[in-house]
């Protein structure tokens, strides 16, 4: 190799080496990392915790201006793992009057309503959201004959999974307050 032919090769080895490439996304930052699998719960890992969320208010399904359903999202863990797993059991709701449900151990006095789904029940409202597995439940006053008509406009509302085969209880933590306003004058 010529003594040229050793510079222009040196020259473009310094080249590629200073060369620096950024790519920004049109506001000026860096683009957002790739996306990675969730990590998995292993299979038979039995849940230990639950969350719920619920639609922002009671929805009127009669058309009588009084809210009488509730939509909720129910989701199992089974803490240390951070991603949503199913399981087979029951799922159990009440609502209570504010400040009167209890806790686990020492469960309130009579609940305003409560809804328990069996195993069937479960294993069709299993759903896939965002954030991984979880169950789609509706909470409706009107079930098994109820009224929409409550004495009071905001509940305490507690949840808890049994795991089928027994094990303990998985329960909410604290208590999720829903409002079940009424129009002025209803």
């Amino acid at each position: 190799m010529t003594m040229r032919a050793r510079m222009l090769a040196s020259s473009i080895a310094l080249a590629a080496i200073g060369c620096q490439t950024t790519v920004t996304t049109s506001d000026g930052t860096a683009p957002a990392p790739k996306p990675r699998e969730a990590p998995v719960t292993p299979k038979g890992t039995l849940p230990n915790a639950i969350a719920v969320t619920f639609a922002p208010k009671p929805a009127d399904t009669d058309g009588n201006l009084l809210p009488d359903s509730l939509q909720v999202t129910a989701y199992l863990f089974a803490r240390p793992h951070p991603t949503p797993l199913f399981a087979e059991g029951s799922f159990h709701f009440s609502i209570y009057r504010l400040g009167q449900s209890g806790t686990p151990e020492t469960p309130g006095a009579e609940p305003l309503r409560s809804w328990t789904f069996d195993a069937a029940a479960v294993q069709a409202a299993r759903d896939v959201a965002l954030a991984g597995p979880c169950y789609e439940f509706v909470l409706s006053l009107l079930a098994n004959r109820g009224s929409d008509a409550l004495p009071v406009e905001s509940v305490d509302l507690v949840a808890w999974f049994e795991p089928a085969g027994g094990g303990p209880a998985v329960w909410l933590r604290g208590v999720r307050s829903v409002q079940f306003s009424r129009p002025e004058g209803r």
